[in-house]
């Protein structure tokens, strides 16, 4: 009788784990939102940074989903891959709709011409 191992340390999504990617992942994600901290703590870098703030945290939120979740087309990986891609316009849209609804809500109920 032949007796199958099923030796978790065979699954392929464990043999696409690498140290490499997690401590790659780890120094960009730090790295990227330390630049975050420092142009959030420093109030005279208004508007074009916070456009280069929000531009950084979208791409340290790809290095985590590339090292650390592995995320690519591969044949392993094809099935989490198309789940977060169409995850991801109903994120886009929550959180689209949440800015603009917290935007509405502040133009109509904070009263900025009685403070001047």
């Amino acid at each position: 009788m032949v007796h199958d191992s099923h030796d978790p340390l065979h699954h392929p999504e464990v043999q696409l784990a690498s140290g490499w990617g997690y401590v790659a992942a780890f120094v960009v994600a730090t790295g990227l939102m330390a630049g975050v901290l420092f142009i959030a703590t420093h109030p005279g870098l208004v508007h074009p940074a916070m456009a280069a703030a929000a531009g950084a945290a979208a791409v340290a939120v790809l290095a985590q989903l590339v090292f650390l979740f592995q995320l690519n087309f591969s044949r392993t990986q094809v099935w989490t891959t198309v789940s977060f891609l169409l995850i991801l316009p109903l994120f886009v849209i929550a959180v689209g709709l949440t800015m603009w609804m917290f935007h509405a809500l502040d133009a109509r109920t904070m009263l900025m011409g009685l403070m001047r």
